[in-house]
């Protein structure tokens, strides 16, 4: 199907053309290089909605219990997601300390829940407001959440760790990769055409 009032330009070559609507989960071609323009994902903001509000609660479990324990000859040390950057800050290293804390808990958290509330308003049939620029907020902070980096991290110090203690991964490590999983996963059924979609259908 087409539509003839939609004018959209190929990504990779600018070339102009009318829009065309794939079957479902079909993806639109440019018509000179053939690159892809968008996908057709049913219910793709309904999707990525779900997704971002599971990542939600398991940030919200992250930090709410520790990250890991490290036992030796009888005394036990546990830290949180937030215990960590505290902990550099008491090492003097701020610079680092702030760092981590930007990038594991501050842009998560704003990522996440701007999302949310895009998503949600526009679920409800409201226009959010200030909408282009939470849109360019998201995606400018997207690059800087290193939950991730930061696990893979932790992970290679649970392996050097062993040899001197006894490391316990605690709650918040499993969070915090199930939230991966979830993020990954909105950010794979989410579609921008759709969002601008449905944006143009609210507009009066």
């Amino acid at each position: 199907m087409t539509n003839p009032g939609t004018i959209i330009a190929c990504r990779e070559c600018d070339c102009l053309q009318r829009e065309v609507l794939p079957p479902p989960r079909g993806t639109a071609q440019c018509v000179r290089c053939g690159a892809g323009l968008f996908r057709n994902k049913p219910e793709s903001l309904d999707h990525t909605l779900a997704f971002l509000i599971a990542a939600a609660i398991l940030f919200i479990v992250a930090n709410s219990f520790p990250l890991l324990a490290l036992e030796n000859q009888g005394v036990r040390n546990a830290t949180t997601l937030f215990g960590a950057s505290e902990a550099l800050w008491r090492m003097q290293e701020p610079a680092l300390a702030a760092l981590v804390f930007l990038t594991t808990l501050v842009f998560p958290a704003l990522e996440i829940g701007s999302s949310i509330y895009m998503l949600a308003s526009l679920r409800l049939g409201r226009l959010p407001p200030a909408l282009p620029q939470l849109f360019r907020l998201v995606d400018s902070i997207k690059p800087w959440s290193m939950i991730s980096v930061f696990i893979l991290g932790t992970l290679v110090s649970l392996v050097k760790l062993r040899s001197i203690a006894t490391v316990v991964p605690g709650l918040a490590l499993y969070a915090l990769g199930a939230m991966i999983l979830m993020v990954t996963a909105s950010e794979a059924a989410f579609e921008t055409r759709a969002l601008w979609s449905r944006v143009a259908a609210l507009k009066p």
